[in-house]
């Protein structure tokens, strides 16, 4: 039986999952995180901003071959 603190919000589903993953696995899932959070404001940037702006941000992510 595991110890539930009375004032976590999360539910201990989520925990069980996440103890349950292999180390390997833990570790894609959080590089992948960390991937995200830093991918996602760019490209928002880049996508929704004005077209000089979007193109020299994507020119730093996507260059031609």
């Amino acid at each position: 039986m595991k110890k539930v603190v009375k004032d976590d919000p999360r539910p201990p589903e989520i925990l069980d999952r996440l103890n349950a993953i292999s180390r390997g696995k833990k570790i894609v899932l959080v590089v992948f995180i960390i991937w995200a959070i830093q991918a996602i404001p760019k490209w928002t940037v880049a996508i929704v901003g004005d077209g000089e702006t979007s193109a020299a941000i994507m020119k730093i992510f996507v260059t031609p071959r």
